[in-house]
């Protein structure tokens, strides 16, 4: 079997953001460097036969220097260790990589100037397609020899998949599918696909949590091949690690009772962390507030004391901080009884009722409009990220707690949270 470690987007040279303001001085423990030195010593304890880079392995042109030092460095350790490090230019660093590349022997740069170039490792081959500028606007994919090889090939490549109109590689799903290519490991996309099924294909994402919506696992990932198989699994190495947690109010007696009621669901998420070979130095919470709670806007004061308080806590050996705050409770009401009265908040209260039933005509109706209204935003290029899929049942979700959030206010200006 030979083994690899795949490494997505690292971003040398850029730090960590929305970090609070006393755990900015740990930034060099937290940001890409960190996360780097903990890839090159999980491929040495492992002993894996290569490392495969998949571009934007640094930040810009400008961090030439820091970039030299860290990823000299590592791959010094990884030559030591007899593993060779394989790498493609991404958007971000098409001019600097190739120059670091002629600086670092043991750091071997594939496709230079756009054109494939092949490197045999062990039984099989890595195929690598580097950027020749910043902007491509052509496939990759259009120049690829179609020719079947005799053994595995394992594709790496930075594109922007599915995305016809982009200037950064574009490529289709399909098109990846249809080459004679056994696996292909993606960068520029920061969320990881799953990579689960029998022929791997997609991104490996961000190596370490760059911004606050970078959420869940992130770190390299294991390649595994056999004759005849190749398996991708993660190892979630990242020193810094952002969790989209709920909160359910519903029980909440008061709102002074959420700060224990954080704590508890933090527990939690450090409790299964503290399982993980390798823990997160720094935890950072994306809080939603969710359930039925006449506490209104009383919660939201003590929510937004408690995210702006800006000081990290630890918890089994983790800082853990908010990072943000999100309310989505609904008011605790009757909405048949009020869908009943002829003001505004009867109204909404009808269409918040239709939203619960699909079969409804007005359900299709107002599903419509919020497609019209959601669709291109999602669609465009600063949210896809987020991976949220428009379905009929995900627009009705979000105009439901859009509708329950302004009900909410419009009770409690009229003096009444029943």
């Amino acid at each position: 079997m030979t083994t690899l470690l795949a490494v997505g987007d690292m971003h040398l040279g850029r730090p960590p953001t929305a970090l609070p303001e006393d755990l900015r001085q740990r930034q060099a423990q937290l940001g890409p460097e960190a996360a780097w030195q903990r890839v090159v010593s999980e491929a040495i304890e492992r002993r894996v036969d290569g490392v495969l880079l998949a571009g934007d392995v640094v930040e810009r042109s400008r961090d030439f220097f820091v970039a030299y030092g860290q990823l000299k460095s590592g791959i010094e350790q990884l030559a030591g260790a007899g593993i060779p490090v394989l790498a493609v230019a991404g958007n971000h660093d098409t001019h600097v990589l190739p120059r670091l590349a002629d600086e670092i022997d043991q750091l071997h740069l594939l496709g230079r100037d756009g054109e494939w170039e092949e490197a045999r490792l062990d039984d099989l081959t890595v195929l690598g397609w580097s950027f020749p500028q910043p902007q491509v606007r052509r496939s990759p994919l259009d120049t690829l020899d179609g020719t079947r090889r005799d053994r595995t090939v394992i594709g790496l490549l930075h594109c922007d998949r599915d995305q016809a109109d982009s200037a950064h590689a574009p490529v289709s799903g399909e098109a990846l599918k249809k080459a004679p290519v056994d696996a292909w490991l993606l960068g520029h996309i920061h969320k990881p696909d799953p990579l689960d099924e029998d022929r791997p294909i997609g991104y490996l994402g961000s190596v370490t949590a760059l911004r606050a919506s970078e959420t869940g696992a992130r770190g390299p990932w294991l390649i595994q091949v056999s004759p005849g198989a190749v398996v991708a699994d993660q190892l979630p190495l990242a020193p810094l690690r952002y969790e989209r947690m709920e909160i359910d109010c519903s029980e909440l007696g008061q709102a002074e009772e959420l700060g224990e009621r954080i704590l508890a669901e933090c527990r939690s998420v450090v409790g299964r962390l503290n399982e993980l070979d390798c823990q997160p130095e720094a935890l950072g919470l994306r809080l939603v507030l969710t359930g039925s709670t006449a506490l209104g806007s009383a919660l939201q004061e003590v929510a937004d004391e408690l995210a702006a308080d800006g000081r990290s806590w630890e918890e089994g050996g983790i800082a853990c901080f908010i990072q943000k705050v999100e309310q989505a409770t609904h008011p605790a009401v009757d909405l048949r009884r009020l869908s009943r009265q002829s003001d505004p908040c009867g109204l909404l209260a009808r269409r918040l009722i239709a939203l619960e039933d699909p079969e409804s005509d007005e359900y299709r109706r107002l599903v419509e409009m919020g497609h019209r209204q959601l669709d291109p935003v999602v669609r465009s290029r600063e949210f896809r990220d987020l991976d949220r899929a428009l379905d009929d049942r995900t627009v009705a979700d979000w105009l439901r707690q859009a509708g329950l959030t302004a009900l909410n206010r419009m009770l409690e200006q009229r003096g009444a949270t029943k």
